[in-house]
């Protein structure tokens, strides 16, 4: 059960980060085919309780249609898709209380992989985010 600052230390530690602020950190993949996925970790309180939340980018409103979206969502185990504006987000969400540090790595990979699949098949291939 780590605490923020545990979470954005480990991190540090272990990726190098675009962006480091007191509440939030993004990391940005590099994929063996070159194209870049950036993710928004950040905390939050909801509930009375603190979160630790996973975002990515995936595609435009305009790539993908609602009920697309929709579907796509009931087929991932890790995340869902949020609209942000007029870009479709992977998110996820995880209570810090009862997160490990195991729980911090696995989504975060999903959704960067997630959202970046999303943009291959939806945005024409085009590295967008």
């Amino acid at each position: 059960m780590p605490t923020w600052a545990e979470v954005q230390e480990f991190a540090r530690s272990k990726y190098k980060l675009a962006d480091d602020r007191e509440n939030s950190f993004k990391l940005v993949f590099e994929y063996e085919n070159r194209r870049l996925q950036a993710v928004i970790v950040s905390k939050f309180e909801a509930m009375n309780r603190e979160w630790c939340d996973f975002a990515s980018a995936a595609c435009k409103l305009s790539q993908m249609s609602p009920e697309v979206a929709l579907r796509k969502n009931y087929q991932f185990a890790v995340g869902a898709l949020a609209l942000d504006g007029e870009i479709y987000i992977v998110r996820y969400s995880v209570q810090m209380g009862t997160m490990d540090i195991e729980e911090f790595e696995l989504p975060l990979h999903v959704v960067a992989s997630t959202a970046d699949k999303l943009e291959q098949e939806f945005a024409g291939g085009a590295d967008q985010f």
